[in-house]
Order: structure tokens, then sequence, then C-alpha cells
């Protein structure tokens, strides 16, 4: 299992070159931490133009150690104090979730980010499902990772993400797998036990 820590920040109109500039800081002190951060910029859905920052850990024991020596670091006080100051934007979270299948792949710079609203007592079979979708894709330069919830807004969404190394070849993928028989098939399935609600496209910078 991982834990995932998330953070997205909505610029403000005229403030993104600001905002990007601080969470760029951000995630450079999380990495000087040690912290496997990353930080992406959403190019396609409703969270167009917003920023992802993420950190990911092998327990909640060393996420919440890091929470607690990231407040006091001194380069991150004033981050904070500067956006008390001068606000670039809306924040949310840190948000926390745990994996249900698969890792974090870092190899991949293009995430497909898929929100389904799936009660808890059918992650069972969402989980099935996911294992034969990976299955078809088994051979491509792709990797598939779910999320649910410890601490967030939307306690009932799960989150896929796909895993690719370009947008060229995320759009191949998705034209031979994705598109498939065989997927769409999985696609209809899944539509039993929860319901699509969002996609977003985030690129790694």
């Amino acid at each position: 299992m991982a834990i995932i820590s998330r953070r997205i920040l909505r610029p403000s109109l005229g403030k993104s070159k600001i905002a990007l500039e601080r969470a760029t800081k951000y995630k450079d002190v999380m990495v000087s931490h040690g912290l496997k951060a990353r930080l992406g910029l959403f190019v396609g859905g409703e969270l167009n133009g917003s920023i992802q920052l993420t950190a990911a850990f092998p327990n909640m024991t060393d996420a919440t150690k890091s929470f607690v020596e990231l407040s006091k670091n001194k380069e991150i006080i004033d981050l904070m104090d500067k956006r008390e100051e001068d606000p670039a934007g809306h924040l949310i979270g840190p948000e926390v979730y745990r994996s249900v299948y698969g890792q974090p792949s870092p190899e991949h710079n293009i995430l497909l980010i898929r929100e389904y609203e799936v009660d808890r007592k059918f992650l069972p079979q969402s989980i099935e499902i996911l294992t034969e979708a990976d299955a078809l894709a088994k051979d491509e330069d792709t990797n598939v990772l779910a999320l649910y919830p410890i601490i967030a807004d939307k306690m009932d969404t799960l989150y896929v993400v796909y895993y690719y190394s370009s947008f060229e070849s995320m759009g191949d993928i998705i034209d031979r797998i994705g598109m498939s028989k065989e997927f769409q098939n999985l696609v209809s399935k899944a539509n039993e036990t929860g319901k699509l609600k969002a996609s977003n496209v985030v690129k790694i910078i």
C-alpha cells in the first residue's frame, strides 16, 4: 500500500506565475527532505490551469511525520506567510489517499485521472475490474494506480490514475486499448458499481 498526499491550487486570474513559483518552491523543499514529491499542471478537464502537488509515502506514520516536519520548516513558514499576505489562488488540501490497486509510476509524466463515485462496499468489485483492465495493457507503456480517500472532501470517490510517457502515447493507447470492445465491456461493467464523475489530465513539470 502507498499513501498519497495531494494539494491542488487554483490560481487567481493574473496570479498563475506566482502560484507556480510558490508551488515549485514547496515541492523543492519536500524533495530536499527526501520526499517523493511531484508537481503537475492540469492541462485538460474542469481543473485545467490548476496546479497539483503530490507526495508518496509507504505508510501513514511517515506521512504524518513529514507533515509535522514541514510545518516547522522556515521556508515553508515563509511561503505560508506570503500566501496569507498575498494569496495567489485557492488551495485545496492536503488531502490523503491510500492505494487500493497498483503503485505510483515516477517514470511516466502524463496522468489521466478519472474520478468515480464508488461506495466502499463496491471496492472489491471495482478492483477486480481494474485488474482485468490492467491486463489488457500489460505490454503497453502505461501503468494504473487506484486511490481511495483517507482525508478528503469526497470520501466516496475512487481515483483511477492512468500513466503515460507522452500525450502521443496516451492517444495511441486510448485508441487501441481504451476504445477496444474488451475495454468498453469493462467500462460498462464498472457502471454497475460506480459512476464516472470527472476526468482530468495532468502534465508533470
